[in-house]
């Protein structure tokens, strides 16, 4: 959601409450574990809820540090100094790659293939049954 208000700066003032009430709650839940520091998961439960992981140290920092936003520089566009080149085309088809077909292979390296193909599929089929 902050990274909304950069780019759309009119939803600035809508979406930063929640940030700040989500970022107090996010806060309080960091209180417990042997360190007194450890992040819970329940940001809607008083204090820690006894959850602890990466994952939940990660939500909190994520949600706390979203109220920096407006400290932080937006995307750049052509106009902001980005030097990207656009290209509007892209994906539409055009410059087509020659197919590569690899030098040297022979038919004896074919059916050399074919046969391991076919006998790691029927040894597959054998585990599996």
């Amino acid at each position: 959601m902050a990274a909304c208000t950069t780019v759309a700066p009119w939803t600035y003032d809508t979406i930063l409450p929640y940030l700040q009430t989500s970022a107090i709650a996010a806060a309080q839940s960091c209180t417990g574990g042997n360190d007194g520091v450890t992040c819970g998961h329940k940001w809607w439960v008083e204090g820690w809820d006894g959850e602890f992981g990466v994952g939940e140290q990660m939500s909190a920092l994520e949600v706390i540090q979203s109220n920096l936003v407006e400290r932080v520089k937006g995307p750049l566009s052509s106009e902001t100094g980005g030097t990207s080149k656009g290209d509007p085309t892209a994906g539409l088809g055009g410059d087509e790659e020659e197919q590569v077909v690899p030098t040297g292979v022979t038919k004896a390296d074919r059916v050399g293939a074919g046969i391991l193909t076919a006998v790691l599929g029927i040894a597959t089929l054998a585990a599996a049954w």
